[in-house]
């Protein structure tokens, strides 16, 4: 049976509120490894958006610390490596901004911690490790106080905040700086999905004449549809067929835990089409391998793909399986 992990896509980690902006660095890549060493043993992966601490840079390695709370139960006392706990829960547990709040990434069972803090059956832990620095980005202002975060306090991003549509002439974009897909008006009633760097992804809902409406033809490859669409509405697109220019990042093998895949799949590591849309997973079908690992890291390719899941339970990215590699 395949268990669900949903990840919000913008999401933070609550650090002191002393430190400053050049210490602080945000995730810009959906499903980045943090691992033990520089290019090492891979401890969790981590959610676009997530603000973590710099310490010290090696190469192209990054060494961060990231902090957040996980329920109590799931940790064990330990003594290993100087660390005073481990992650117990099969398939890995979530780290979360605050106790009930929004998940920042995925640490894998056997995950060393410092447990600092108990509080109602929470525990907030914390661990340095590694990134790359490519998948790092900086960030404008420091972590303060709840009160001096913008845009990022939790009672803003909070899934099913009902607002109104301000303006005459509201217009709702596929993607952020996408193209324009419909206009409300004012005083219209929508549902807050989620916020990320100075936009908002909304639910709106309404009637139409069914008359207007015709049956998407699935076999038939589809414009204009970002990862974002995808991420924000999986059930509509599925098998839907996309021709798409990305950027590869890397060849990997699916592990256990990515319950979209087979175990040792081979997958893409791509850059979405649009602008802070993150990451994409290809999956790479036998025959076309051998042209796969022929690719080159940062290269710009030319895909067409069909929609496995729009959004994947492991981290909520897109994952397509391969039809054509251009």
């Amino acid at each position: 049976m395949r268990r669900g992990i949903l990840f919000p896509v913008a999401v933070f980690v609550l650090c002191s509120p002393s430190l400053t902006s050049a210490q602080v660095r945000e995730i810009v890549l959906d499903g980045e490894t943090f691992r033990k060493t520089a290019d090492g043993r891979r401890l969790a992966e981590l959610a676009h958006g997530t603000r973590v601490i710099v310490q010290r840079t090696d190469g192209s390695w990054v060494e961060v610390r990231i902090e957040g709370w996980v329920p109590s139960g799931t940790i064990a006392e330990t003594t290993r490596e100087g660390h005073n706990g481990i992650i117990t829960t099969q398939g890995g547990e979530r780290l979360r901004v605050e106790p009930e709040g929004p998940a920042t990434g995925l640490l894998l069972e056997g995950f060393l911690v410092d447990r600092v803090e108990d509080r109602d059956g929470w525990s907030r832990v914390r661990r340095s490790g590694w990134v790359r620095e490519a998948a790092l980005t900086a960030v404008s202002t420091s972590l303060g106080p709840a009160e001096n975060q913008g845009e990022r306090r939790p009672s803003l991003v909070a899934p099913g905040r009902e607002l109104t549509a301000g303006e005459a002439a509201l217009v709702l974009h596929a993607a952020p700086e996408g193209r324009a897909a419909v206009t409300v008006e004012t005083g219209t009633p929508v549902t807050v999905l989620e916020r990320r760097s100075g936009w908002t992804r909304v639910r709106v809902e309404g009637w139409a004449r069914s008359e207007r409406l015709v049956i998407a033809d699935r076999d038939s490859v589809v414009a204009g549809v970002s990862a974002a669409a995808l991420r924000a509405s999986p059930d509509d697109y599925a098998r839907v067929r996309l021709r798409w220019t990305v950027q590869f990042l890397a060849l990997e093998e699916a592990e256990p835990e990515r319950i979209d895949f087979y175990e040792g799949e081979p997958f893409l590591l791509a850059r979405a089409p649009d602008p802070g849309d993150g990451l994409i997973y290809v999956a790479v079908p036998e025959e076309l391998l051998e042209a796969a690992k022929e690719l080159r890291p940062l290269q710009i390719i030319d895909i067409l793909v069909q929609v496995r899941t729009g959004r994947s339970a492991l981290m909520g990215v897109p994952v397509l399986d391969l039809l054509a590699l251009f």
